[in-house]
C-alpha cells in the first residue's frame, strides 16, 4: 500500500498508509498523529490543512469548505482536514496549518 506524508503544525513528519475515503482527521487519529480538530463537521476549521502536494488525488473542494475558509484560501490550496479525503493513490503530502 502507498504511503502519504502528514505534516504536524510543528513540522513533524509521518508517513502513513493511504486509505481511500477517510478523512485526514481521522487518519491522523487512526494513527495515532496529532491533528487538531473540534466538530469534524467543516464549521471550526482548527483542522485547517494546507496541501503540498498531490491535490489531484483528493476529492474536489467541498461545500463546508467553501463556505468556511476565504477564496483567497482555497486558491493557496488550504482544505479542511474534516473534509479531505484521498480519492487515488499517488504522491501525497500534506500540512496541519490551523489559524
Amino acid at each position: 500500500m502507498k504511503e502519504m506524508t502528514l505534516v504536524t503544525k510543528l513540522g513533524t513528519s509521518h508517513e502513513v498508509p493511504i486509505e481511500k475515503n477517510m478523512t485526514i482527521v481521522k487518519l491522523a487519529k487512526k494513527n495515532k498523529i496529532q491533528w487538531g480538530h473540534a466538530c469534524e463537521r467543516g464549521i471550526c476549521a482548527q483542522c485547517r490543512t494546507k496541501v503540498l502536494e498531490g491535490a489531484e488525488f483528493l476529492n474536489e473542494i467541498t461545500k463546508e469548505e467553501k463556505l468556511r475558509l476565504k477564496k483567497a484560501e482555497r486558491q493557496e490550496h488550504f482544505r479542511l482536514g474534516c473534509q479531505i479525503q484521498v480519492k487515488e493513490e499517488g504522491t501525497i503530502r500534506i500540512w496541519h496549518a490551523p489559524y
